[in-house]
Order: structure tokens, then sequence, then C-alpha cells
């Protein structure tokens, strides 16, 4: 049993040949979960209000918004997990670069078959 540690981001390069190792290993079996999220760069949660002794709630500023956004890409397997963070500036490249790694590696799924609907005739 591997104990998973957190790994530090990675450069994106890194990550899409990493990627490329995680698809190669998980074609035959296993599968590979990405996502993307919006990223504002916190590393801590949004401050919540809390109860105080005297029964009225704290008063919490919000944080300030960035003034850039970034993704944030992770990808995981059974025993992996990787991530990276693209900014605004790269986002365009990296979008190309990586629709181009996934028309490259979705090779193997499965065509779904649909089923056929029962068209009924209607009667007069």
């Amino acid at each position: 049993w591997m104990l998973m540690m957190e790994q530090p981001r990675l450069s994106t390069d890194v990550f899409m040949s990493e990627l490329t190792l995680m698809f190669h290993n998980a074609r035959t079996h296993g599968e590979v979960t990405v996502t993307i999220k919006r990223y504002d760069g916190r590393t801590k949660p949004h401050p919540k209000p809390r109860k105080l002794k005297n029964g009225k709630m704290s008063i919490v500023e919000p944080l300030p918004e960035p003034e850039e956004y970034s993704c944030l890409l992770r990808a995981k397997t059974k025993d992996k997990k990787i991530s990276t963070v693209v900014s605004a500036s790269d986002a365009l490249r990296f979008q190309l670069q990586f629709a181009q790694f996934l028309r490259s590696n979705m090779d193997g799924l499965k065509k779904e078959k649909k089923a056929k609907k029962k068209v009924k005739k209607a009667t007069q």
C-alpha cells in the first residue's frame, strides 16, 4: 500500500510528458482522470464568519480578487498524481498542445451502440 504524497506542481512541458506516460501505462488496463479548473493562486480557503463567545458573528473581510486567473490541471491514475498551473498568457499555446495530445491518445475508445427507437404508427 503506497502513500500518496503531495507533489510539487510541474512545468507544462514536464506535465505533458508525464501525462503521455500515464496514458501509455493505462492503455491496456486502468484509467486516467484529468481535471481542469480555474485557479486564482490561493493556497488557503476563503475565510468564513465564526460565532464568537458573546453570540455575535465575527466580521470577515473577503480576500482580494486576483487580476488574472490561471488554469489548474490535475491528472490522476490509481497510484500517481500530477498537477500544473497554466498562466493566462500561456493558455492558448497549452490548449492547442493539450487538444492535439488528447486527439492522439483517445484512439482506444469503444464506439457506443445507439438503441433504435420504435416508432408507433398513429391510428385514425
